[in-house]
């Protein structure tokens, strides 16, 4: 066997070698992508679910503040109650706080698995998303 025989022979190593190496970075960016745009998909589920349990919390409303006083507020145990039912309801946890007695801010937890980086050894990643609402009295365009 000659020289030239022996490199001819090995060149089907040498692409092989490379196929296989491509082959794995290809799998590893769909990896990334996959699951990295899962992530996103879950940290926006949790914003659009703390939005909608503030949405809900913001219509506990104390009617005798505003009779008595003219001061529009939020029921803080009603409030907090229900943006809590709400993330239970999609199945999230969180947290809700009404600050000043019209301004609430829910915030949202949710977990997501990775389908494809969970075998190199990434667990569950915790995400979360807040939201805030203020609850405010308008009349003729003019808050009051």
């Amino acid at each position: 066997m000659t020289t030239t025989d022996r490199l001819t022979d090995e060149r089907g190593a040498v692409v092989s070698v490379w196929t296989a190496v491509i082959a794995t970075t290809m799998v590893l960016v769909l990896g990334i992508a996959v699951d990295l745009s899962g992530l996103v998909h879950a940290k926006q589920q949790a914003a659009d679910a703390a939005a909608q349990a503030a949405r809900q919390a913001g219509q506990q409303l104390s009617t005798g503040t505003l009779l008595q006083q003219g001061r529009l507020e939020v029921r803080t145990r009603q409030a907090r109650a229900a943006a809590v039912d709400y993330l239970e309801a999609v199945g999230m946890t969180g947290t809700a706080t009404v600050q000043d007695g019209t301004t609430l801010v829910v915030t949202a937890q949710a977990t997501y698995q990775p389908l494809f980086l969970s075998g190199m050894g990434i667990g569950t990643v915790q995400v979360s998303g807040t939201s805030s609402v203020r609850v405010l009295r308008v009349e003729d365009g003019t808050e009051r």
